[in-house]
Protein backbone atom coordinates (compact mmCIF):
# COMPACT_ATOMS: atom_id res chain seq x y z
CA UNK A 1 0.00 0.00 0.00
CA UNK A 2 0.82 3.58 -0.63
CA UNK A 3 0.71 4.55 2.54
CA UNK A 4 2.69 1.86 4.64
CA UNK A 5 5.70 4.05 5.09
CA UNK A 6 3.69 6.46 7.38
CA UNK A 7 3.61 7.26 10.94
CA UNK A 8 -0.03 6.08 12.54
CA UNK A 9 -1.91 7.85 14.60
CA UNK A 10 -3.14 6.62 18.24
CA UNK A 11 -6.10 5.00 15.97
CA UNK A 12 -3.59 3.59 13.69
CA UNK A 13 -4.67 5.76 10.50
CA UNK A 14 -2.19 6.89 8.51
CA UNK A 15 -0.93 10.41 9.31
CA UNK A 16 -1.34 11.98 6.04
CA UNK A 17 1.66 14.13 4.15
CA UNK A 18 -0.89 17.59 3.98
CA UNK A 19 -2.34 18.15 7.25
CA UNK A 20 -0.84 19.80 9.91
CA UNK A 21 1.66 17.79 12.23
CA UNK A 22 3.18 19.58 15.06
CA UNK A 23 4.98 17.08 17.04
CA UNK A 24 1.25 15.21 18.74
CA UNK A 25 -0.63 17.54 17.61
CA UNK A 26 -1.60 16.53 13.85
CA UNK A 27 -5.13 17.58 12.71
CA UNK A 28 -6.93 15.85 10.14
CA UNK A 29 -9.37 18.39 10.05
CA UNK A 30 -6.90 21.14 8.67
CA UNK A 31 -4.49 21.51 5.66
CA UNK A 32 -0.75 22.68 5.98
CA UNK A 33 0.05 25.40 3.52
CA UNK A 34 3.69 25.13 3.89
CA UNK A 35 2.89 21.43 3.16
CA UNK A 36 1.48 22.49 -0.13
CA UNK A 37 4.26 24.12 -0.84
CA UNK A 38 6.02 21.21 -0.30
CA UNK A 39 4.33 18.88 -2.12
CA UNK A 40 3.55 21.09 -5.19
CA UNK A 41 7.50 21.68 -5.73
CA UNK A 42 8.49 17.93 -5.57
CA UNK A 43 5.53 17.03 -7.33
CA UNK A 44 4.13 14.41 -4.38
CA UNK A 45 1.22 13.02 -3.78
CA UNK A 46 -0.87 15.06 -0.75
CA UNK A 47 -1.47 11.48 1.08
CA UNK A 48 1.16 9.34 0.39
CA UNK A 49 4.20 12.00 -0.43
CA UNK A 50 5.48 10.22 -2.62
CA UNK A 51 6.08 10.87 -6.27
CA UNK A 52 3.18 11.35 -9.37
CA UNK A 53 5.83 10.12 -12.00
CA UNK A 54 3.51 9.79 -14.94
CA UNK A 55 0.15 8.44 -12.43
CA UNK A 56 -3.06 10.80 -12.90
CA UNK A 57 -3.12 13.47 -10.38
CA UNK A 58 -6.47 13.55 -8.56
CA UNK A 59 -9.44 15.80 -7.10
CA UNK A 60 -11.89 15.77 -5.16
CA UNK A 61 -15.17 17.73 -6.01
CA UNK A 62 -19.14 17.20 -6.96
CA UNK A 63 -20.56 16.30 -9.39
CA UNK A 64 -22.63 20.00 -9.86
CA UNK A 65 -19.44 21.33 -9.64
CA UNK A 66 -17.00 19.29 -12.03
CA UNK A 67 -18.91 20.31 -14.84
CA UNK A 68 -18.51 24.06 -14.60
CA UNK A 69 -14.96 24.31 -13.77
CA UNK A 70 -13.74 24.88 -17.61
CA UNK A 71 -10.69 22.85 -18.97
CA UNK A 72 -8.32 23.94 -16.20
CA UNK A 73 -10.21 23.69 -12.78
CA UNK A 74 -9.02 25.36 -9.92
CA UNK A 75 -8.94 23.41 -6.36
CA UNK A 76 -7.45 24.59 -3.27
CA UNK A 77 -5.96 20.91 -2.01
CA UNK A 78 -2.88 19.33 -3.32
CA UNK A 79 -3.60 16.10 -5.56
CA UNK A 80 -3.38 12.99 -4.84
CA UNK A 81 -2.61 9.21 -6.66
CA UNK A 82 -5.97 7.79 -7.16
CA UNK A 83 -5.46 4.66 -5.49
CA UNK A 84 -4.82 7.29 -2.08
CA UNK A 85 -7.44 9.35 -3.14
CA UNK A 86 -9.68 6.27 -3.12
CA UNK A 87 -8.37 5.37 0.32
CA UNK A 88 -9.12 8.52 1.79
CA UNK A 89 -12.83 8.54 0.06
CA UNK A 90 -13.44 5.51 2.64
CA UNK A 91 -11.65 6.77 5.60
CA UNK A 92 -12.64 10.57 5.64
CA UNK A 93 -15.71 11.57 7.13
CA UNK A 94 -16.60 14.49 4.83
CA UNK A 95 -16.02 12.25 2.04
CA UNK A 96 -17.27 8.81 2.94
CA UNK A 97 -20.69 9.45 4.01
CA UNK A 98 -23.36 11.38 1.85
CA UNK A 99 -24.46 12.85 4.63
CA UNK A 100 -22.11 14.80 5.77
CA UNK A 101 -22.00 18.52 6.29
CA UNK A 102 -19.64 21.24 5.90
CA UNK A 103 -18.15 22.90 8.33
CA UNK A 104 -16.69 26.23 7.05
CA UNK A 105 -18.05 29.54 8.28
CA UNK A 106 -20.05 30.58 4.86
CA UNK A 107 -21.60 26.94 4.55
CA UNK A 108 -21.64 25.35 8.18
CA UNK A 109 -24.33 22.49 8.62
CA UNK A 110 -24.86 22.21 4.75
CA UNK A 111 -25.70 18.72 3.08
CA UNK A 112 -22.34 17.86 1.14
CA UNK A 113 -23.29 17.06 -2.47
CA UNK A 114 -24.56 13.67 -3.04
CA UNK A 115 -22.53 11.80 -5.44
CA UNK A 116 -18.94 12.91 -4.62
CA UNK A 117 -16.65 12.92 -7.66
CA UNK A 118 -13.20 11.93 -8.30
CA UNK A 119 -11.38 13.70 -11.16
CA UNK A 120 -8.05 12.36 -12.30
CA UNK A 121 -5.91 15.31 -14.32
CA UNK A 122 -2.54 14.86 -16.68
CA UNK A 123 -1.11 17.53 -14.82
CA UNK A 124 -0.87 20.11 -12.08
CA UNK A 125 -0.51 22.90 -14.64
CA UNK A 126 -0.24 26.12 -12.45
CA UNK A 127 0.04 26.89 -7.75
CA UNK A 128 -0.04 30.02 -6.87
CA UNK A 129 -1.21 32.25 -3.72
CA UNK A 130 -4.92 33.43 -3.63
CA UNK A 131 -7.76 34.76 -1.48
CA UNK A 132 -9.32 32.10 -0.31
CA UNK A 133 -13.13 31.65 -1.09
CA UNK A 134 -14.27 30.20 2.79
CA UNK A 135 -11.86 31.46 4.89
CA UNK A 136 -12.43 35.67 5.04
CA UNK A 137 -9.06 37.44 4.94
CA UNK A 138 -6.88 34.48 4.44
CA UNK A 139 -5.02 33.86 1.48
CA UNK A 140 -3.69 30.06 0.51
CA UNK A 141 -2.83 27.90 -2.12
CA UNK A 142 -4.66 26.98 -5.24
CA UNK A 143 -3.75 24.21 -7.84
CA UNK A 144 -5.09 24.68 -11.49
CA UNK A 145 -5.78 20.90 -12.75
CA UNK A 146 -5.50 19.99 -16.57
CA UNK A 147 -6.37 17.16 -18.73
CA UNK A 148 -9.15 15.36 -17.07
CA UNK A 149 -9.06 11.88 -18.34
CA UNK A 150 -10.90 9.87 -15.88
CA UNK A 151 -13.31 9.98 -12.97
CA UNK A 152 -15.18 7.98 -10.27
CA UNK A 153 -18.45 8.91 -9.05
CA UNK A 154 -19.13 7.73 -5.62
CA UNK A 155 -22.17 8.15 -2.95
CA UNK A 156 -20.44 6.48 -0.10
CA UNK A 157 -17.51 4.44 1.55
CA UNK A 158 -18.95 1.13 0.04
CA UNK A 159 -18.55 2.91 -3.37
CA UNK A 160 -15.10 3.83 -2.53
CA UNK A 161 -14.16 0.22 -1.16
CA UNK A 162 -14.97 -1.40 -4.66
CA UNK A 163 -13.19 0.60 -6.92
CA UNK A 164 -10.15 1.21 -4.31
CA UNK A 165 -10.15 -3.31 -4.56
CA UNK A 166 -9.57 -2.64 -7.97
CA UNK A 167 -7.25 -0.38 -8.21
CA UNK A 168 -5.01 -2.03 -5.48
CA UNK A 169 -4.48 -5.13 -8.17
CA UNK A 170 -2.92 -2.52 -10.33
CA UNK A 171 -1.26 -0.68 -7.81
CA UNK A 172 2.41 -0.08 -9.21
CA UNK A 173 5.41 0.40 -6.22
CA UNK A 174 7.38 3.29 -6.82
CA UNK A 175 10.92 3.39 -6.38
CA UNK A 176 12.60 6.31 -5.19
CA UNK A 177 15.93 7.45 -5.41
CA UNK A 178 18.66 8.55 -2.84
CA UNK A 179 17.22 12.29 -3.15
CA UNK A 180 14.01 11.66 -3.09
CA UNK A 181 13.84 9.14 0.05
CA UNK A 182 15.15 11.88 1.80
CA UNK A 183 12.86 14.39 0.95
CA UNK A 184 10.02 12.04 1.77
CA UNK A 185 11.62 10.29 5.05
CA UNK A 186 12.13 14.23 6.44
CA UNK A 187 8.53 15.28 5.14
CA UNK A 188 7.20 12.18 7.39
CA UNK A 189 9.08 12.13 10.38
CA UNK A 190 8.23 13.40 13.47
CA UNK A 191 10.22 16.45 15.00
CA UNK A 192 9.79 16.47 18.87
CA UNK A 193 13.20 18.10 19.71
CA UNK A 194 12.37 21.01 17.05
CA UNK A 195 9.01 21.54 18.08
CA UNK A 196 7.73 22.16 14.93
CA UNK A 197 6.08 20.44 12.07
CA UNK A 198 8.65 19.17 9.72
CA UNK A 199 6.74 20.73 6.62
CA UNK A 200 7.19 24.07 7.88
CA UNK A 201 11.20 23.60 7.65
CA UNK A 202 10.98 22.08 4.12
CA UNK A 203 8.79 24.76 3.14
CA UNK A 204 11.99 27.20 4.13
CA UNK A 205 14.18 25.33 2.17
CA UNK A 206 11.63 24.54 -0.66
CA UNK A 207 11.73 28.88 -0.81
CA UNK A 208 15.85 28.24 -1.52
CA UNK A 209 15.29 26.10 -4.83
CA UNK A 210 12.57 28.07 -6.22
CA UNK A 211 9.22 28.30 -4.17
CA UNK A 212 9.88 31.90 -3.61
CA UNK A 213 8.84 32.78 -6.85
CA UNK A 214 5.57 30.79 -6.95
CA UNK A 215 2.83 33.79 -7.58
CA UNK A 216 1.40 36.04 -4.73
CA UNK A 217 3.53 33.50 -2.39
CA UNK A 218 4.01 36.53 -0.46
CA UNK A 219 -0.02 36.92 0.42
CA UNK A 220 -0.47 33.80 1.75
CA UNK A 221 -0.18 34.22 5.35
CA UNK A 222 1.39 30.79 6.43
CA UNK A 223 4.47 32.11 4.52
CA UNK A 224 5.27 35.10 6.55
CA UNK A 225 7.90 33.30 8.26
CA UNK A 226 10.29 33.40 5.01
CA UNK A 227 8.41 36.76 3.47
CA UNK A 228 9.18 38.44 6.14
CA UNK A 229 12.64 37.24 7.06
CA UNK A 230 15.63 39.57 7.78
CA UNK A 231 16.75 40.90 4.51
CA UNK A 232 14.55 38.96 2.45
CA UNK A 233 16.98 35.96 3.27
CA UNK A 234 14.52 33.45 1.94
CA UNK A 235 14.35 35.52 -1.55
CA UNK A 236 17.80 36.71 -1.73
CA UNK A 237 18.91 33.17 -1.50
CA UNK A 238 16.63 31.85 -4.35
CA UNK A 239 17.88 34.54 -6.74
CA UNK A 240 21.38 33.57 -6.08
CA UNK A 241 20.86 30.53 -6.92
CA UNK A 242 18.93 31.41 -10.20
CA UNK A 243 22.12 33.46 -10.99
CA UNK A 244 25.32 31.14 -9.50
CA UNK A 245 23.33 27.57 -9.69
CA UNK A 246 26.90 26.11 -8.94
CA UNK A 247 26.81 27.59 -5.64
CA UNK A 248 24.02 25.36 -4.68
CA UNK A 249 26.63 22.40 -3.90
CA UNK A 250 28.34 24.68 -1.08
CA UNK A 251 24.75 24.10 0.61
CA UNK A 252 24.95 20.10 0.24
CA UNK A 253 26.23 19.79 3.53
CA UNK A 254 24.13 22.53 5.21
CA UNK A 255 23.71 21.97 9.33
CA UNK A 256 20.13 21.99 8.33
CA UNK A 257 18.62 18.39 7.28
CA UNK A 258 15.68 19.77 5.50
CA UNK A 259 18.29 22.56 3.35
CA UNK A 260 20.82 20.07 2.54
CA UNK A 261 18.30 17.38 0.81
CA UNK A 262 16.22 19.90 -0.89
CA UNK A 263 19.93 21.05 -2.71
CA UNK A 264 20.84 17.65 -2.71
CA UNK A 265 17.38 16.84 -4.46
CA UNK A 266 17.93 19.70 -6.67
CA UNK A 267 21.33 18.90 -8.16
CA UNK A 268 20.78 15.43 -8.71
CA UNK A 269 17.52 16.37 -11.03
CA UNK A 270 17.72 15.75 -14.89
CA UNK A 271 14.14 17.68 -15.39
CA UNK A 272 12.39 19.65 -12.44
CA UNK A 273 8.57 19.25 -11.97
CA UNK A 274 6.07 21.84 -13.90
CA UNK A 275 5.36 23.54 -11.41
CA UNK A 276 8.78 24.49 -10.11
CA UNK A 277 10.42 25.43 -13.08
CA UNK A 278 7.36 27.84 -14.08
CA UNK A 279 8.36 29.39 -10.54
CA UNK A 280 11.57 29.63 -11.27
CA UNK A 281 11.03 30.96 -15.13
CA UNK A 282 8.98 33.49 -13.66
CA UNK A 283 12.01 34.39 -10.94
CA UNK A 284 14.37 34.78 -13.85
CA UNK A 285 12.19 37.52 -14.93
CA UNK A 286 11.89 39.26 -11.93
CA UNK A 287 15.23 39.78 -10.25
CA UNK A 288 18.25 41.53 -12.24
CA UNK A 289 21.98 41.67 -10.70
CA UNK A 290 23.77 44.66 -10.10
CA UNK A 291 24.70 45.17 -14.04
CA UNK A 292 20.47 44.97 -15.00
CA UNK A 293 20.71 41.09 -16.42
CA UNK A 294 18.41 38.71 -15.88
CA UNK A 295 19.43 35.10 -14.86
CA UNK A 296 19.70 32.53 -17.51
CA UNK A 297 18.29 29.19 -16.55
CA UNK A 298 20.52 26.28 -17.47
CA UNK A 299 19.08 23.50 -19.68
CA UNK A 300 19.18 20.78 -17.35
CA UNK A 301 16.59 22.76 -15.68
CA UNK A 302 14.31 22.47 -18.30
CA UNK A 303 11.30 20.77 -18.18
CA UNK A 304 11.38 17.21 -20.35
CA UNK A 305 7.96 16.96 -22.52
CA UNK A 306 6.00 13.51 -21.53
CA UNK A 307 7.48 10.92 -23.83
CA UNK A 308 4.25 9.16 -24.47
CA UNK A 309 5.61 6.12 -26.58
CA UNK A 310 7.98 5.80 -23.34
CA UNK A 311 4.89 6.11 -21.34
CA UNK A 312 3.10 3.55 -23.20
CA UNK A 313 5.70 0.78 -23.15
CA UNK A 314 6.31 1.63 -19.80
CA UNK A 315 2.67 0.85 -18.63
CA UNK A 316 2.68 -2.31 -21.27
CA UNK A 317 5.17 -3.46 -19.06
CA UNK A 318 3.66 -2.80 -16.33
CA UNK A 319 0.34 -4.59 -17.14
CA UNK A 320 2.36 -7.43 -18.24
CA UNK A 321 3.99 -7.22 -14.59
CA UNK A 322 0.52 -7.26 -13.25
CA UNK A 323 -0.85 -10.42 -15.06
CA UNK A 324 2.02 -12.92 -14.38
CA UNK A 325 0.75 -11.68 -10.36
CA UNK A 326 -2.54 -12.46 -10.44
CA UNK A 327 -1.80 -15.74 -11.95
CA UNK A 328 0.66 -16.61 -9.37
CA UNK A 329 -2.64 -15.80 -6.89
Amino acid sequence: MRCSHLRLDPRGYPIIAVIPQEPGEEDYGALSEQRKLVLAAYDLCAVCAMPFRDELRWQVTFDDQLQHMGETPTFNEAPEHEVCALYAAQVCPFVSSPHARLGDAQRKGQRRAETLVLAGFDSTAAVYGHDSELQVGKSILMFDMAGLRRTHRLTGADDARQVYEAALLDEVPIQLDDAEQRIVDLLCAPTPEEGEDPGAVMAGATWFIGAAFCPRIRQVQAMNKFAEAKDDLYFQLAANFLFEPDKMAEWEDASDPSTAAAVSWFRTRESLPTVLQQWRVAGARRVRDSRGRRPRLSDAAIVSQRDEAAIRRRQEAESALRKGRRKKR
